[in-house]
């Protein structure tokens, strides 16, 4: 992470973003938790977006989440068959992963607290379009909590 992105006043001084605080990717951010700002899990972090400043220095631009973020980190037969099960479930437009800037997180602590406008995470769009199309329509589907 860029030090001198994370100056706080990107994100409004949200506390756990200190400025020139520097992150170890790998125990600071790689499959920590996702919560919104109300404390609801929206994905697990799988992979991270990177970008490289002027002085070739690198910085997380996105997180990114899903199968198709984290084959590529396993490696091997399980990476191969995690990404050929992704793809062919994959719906709407893109095989790629879930993609959440990285301007939209608030806090980085034991979990990664993100600002997303209502219903706009879109990380799990299988299981949203499976809740939507097949789960709702089951009888008794109406009545059921959660």
């Amino acid at each position: 992470m860029n030090p001198q992105e994370d100056t706080g006043a990107r994100n409004g001084g949200a506390p756990g973003r200190r400025p020139g605080r520097a992150y170890s990717a790998h125990f600071h951010l790689l499959d920590r938790q996702v919560v919104d700002r109300e404390g609801r899990p929206v994905c697990k972090v799988d992979d991270l977006e990177l970008a490289h400043d002027e002085h070739g220095r690198p910085y997380v631009t996105a997180v990114l989440a899903g199968p198709a973020a984290l084959a590529p980190r396993l490696g091997g037969l399980p990476a191969r068959w995690l990404a050929a099960v992704q793809r062919r479930m994959s719906v709407g437009g893109g095989g790629g992963p879930a993609r959440i800037d990285f301007g939209r997180v608030t806090g980085i602590g034991p979990v990664l607290t993100v600002d997303l406008p209502e219903g706009a995470a879109g990380v799990h769009a299988l299981e949203d379009w499976m809740r939507d199309e097949i789960v709702a329509r089951l009888p008794g589907a109406g009545r059921a909590s959660g």
